[in-house]
């Protein structure tokens, strides 16, 4: 397909979702206008996947050669982008928008209040909350963290570098069990929390980021390290310096500080409680 055709597709497909599918099936429901807005976005990929999957990098967006689907993506959002602006402001959903942003992005709570005063009084997971319980949780979060880390860093682009799937589906097991675990509270609001639980809740994250800079500390003074190791082995006054990193290298990164930045609060909580259940015995 041509760039046109592609531009093309995505007006038409956005000129309706912003002209029928919002207004009709979105509302002022953020949360369901994002969900809405990513099914048709991943649908109209998929069609236009059959007829580009074998093209090369000749799409080019302003001044630079892309793929067709880094392509469509663009073309989409700036398309989208004047007409998200309208359609916000005309219904008021600033503010619900920001909001959400902020949750998704883990740049503020992530649980409302009721979903916290349902797990506070919750037993279904009780299981989950026994001392051995909570500690096979956090060992087995670092665990595999730690141990996946290394295997992608060693594994090369092959076959086994698909297991990354599996890696990404147990972070995020692990995440949703340590939540369940403790109650939602390193998540919680503070109208949700009384006075002990909300002290509880400001010091685990304080915890939490004195371990986040620890790691961080040591990724950069790594980084560090390897700059100054290149200038000792290189005679010539040039400081550059050439990184070659595969695919599975960079998820083992990313997924390395994406997932203790999103766990790291439940963990230490979840450690924290296991200890003074282990003190109570």
């Amino acid at each position: 397909m041509s760039e046109l055709q592609i531009i093309l597709v995505y007006f038409s497909v956005i000129t309706v979702t912003y002209l029928f599918v919002y207004p009709r099936f979105g509302g002022d429901n953020v949360k369901r206008l994002a969900w809405i807005d990513a099914g048709l976005m991943a649908a109209v990929l998929g069609v236009l996947a059959p007829f580009n999957w074998n093209e090369p990098n000749h799409y080019t967006f302003f001044q630079f050669n892309t793929s067709w689907w880094i392509y469509s993506i663009l073309v989409s959002a700036l398309i989208e982008a004047p007409l998200f602006f309208l359609y916000v402001r005309a219904r008021g959903l600033g503010p619900a928008y920001r909001e959400y942003m902020k949750s998704s992005l883990g740049m503020s709570t992530t649980a409302n209040p009721e979903s916290v005063k349902k797990q506070l009084s919750d037993t279904k997971w009780d299981g989950l909350r026994t001392k051995s319980a909570l500690k096979f949780l956090v060992i087995g979060a670092n665990l595999t963290i730690v141990v996946a880390t290394i295997f992608f860093f060693n594994v090369g682009d092959n076959i086994w570098s698909s297991l990354m799937i599996v890696y990404i589906a147990l972070l995020f097991i692990f995440w949703f069990l340590l939540r369940k675990a403790v109650r939602l509270i390193p998540d919680a609001p503070d109208k949700a929390l009384d006075e002990r639980l909300l002290q509880e809740r400001n010091s685990t994250y304080h915890r939490a980021y004195q371990i986040l800079v620890a790691i961080s500390a040591v990724l950069a003074g790594a980084l560090l390290g390897f700059s100054i190791a290149e200038d000792f082995e290189n005679d010539e006054q040039i400081f550059n310096y050439v990184i070659n990193l595969t695919w599975p290298q960079i998820n083992a990164i990313f997924w390395l500080i994406y997932g203790y930045a999103f766990m790291l609060p439940h963990l230490v909580m979840a450690w924290r409680e296991s200890k003074r259940l282990e003190r109570q015995s």
